[in-house]
């Protein structure tokens, strides 16, 4: 992969970060790249809209907000490292509320999930705090799809994971 010269986020530090838009046609530099991560998303989820990709090398970020995103993200790690670099997002369990109206959901409990991404792909909520657990060794890539459009906002999943769909992916 052809890299950048600097990152594209200021305020999070990665070896490389690089983003793909979605509108961009005949790109002689990473067309090998977006074919492969288009394939990605038509077997993941075909009619998930994603504006760009992050692609990184050995992110590393301090608990933030994606505060643009309008809808969910994919993510997925790949790479030798081991013993960590986990994604963690916060979010909450939901309970029905017996006095509200039509069974509605409140906030209960906090959580931080702890979702394993190496050599696998989750849907998680960016819109949350979230962060990547450190690791111990070896080189760890990302590919972050995520939506800034407002073509098909989502609302927020309130877990900040949404774990039936990755259990279901694997299973």
């Amino acid at each position: 992969v052809r890299w950048p010269a600097e990152s594209h986020r200021k305020g999070l530090t990665s070896e490389r970060y690089l983003v793909l838009q979605s509108n961009v046609q005949n790109d002689r530099f990473y067309a090998e790249l977006r074919m492969a991560c288009h394939d990605l998303m038509q077997w993941t989820d075909p009619d998930y809209y994603y504006s760009g990709i992050a692609v990184t090398k050995n992110f590393v970020a301090s608990p933030h907000i994606d505060d643009r995103d309008q809808s969910y993200q994919y993510a997925v790690s790949l790479g030798n490292f081991s013993n960590g670099g986990q994604l963690c997002v916060e979010g909450f369990n939901p309970v029905e509320d017996e006095f509200a109206n039509c069974g509605d959901l409140i906030e209960g409990e906090d959580v931080v999930n702890v979702v394993e991404t190496q050599n696998r792909i989750v849907r998680a909520d960016g819109r949350h705090v979230h962060w990547v657990r450190g690791w111990d060794g070896g080189d760890r890539y990302s590919l972050i799809f995520y939506d800034t459009s407002d073509r098909r906002c989502a609302e927020k999943l309130p877990s900040g994971v949404d774990e039936s769909w990755s259990l279901h992916r694997y299973t």
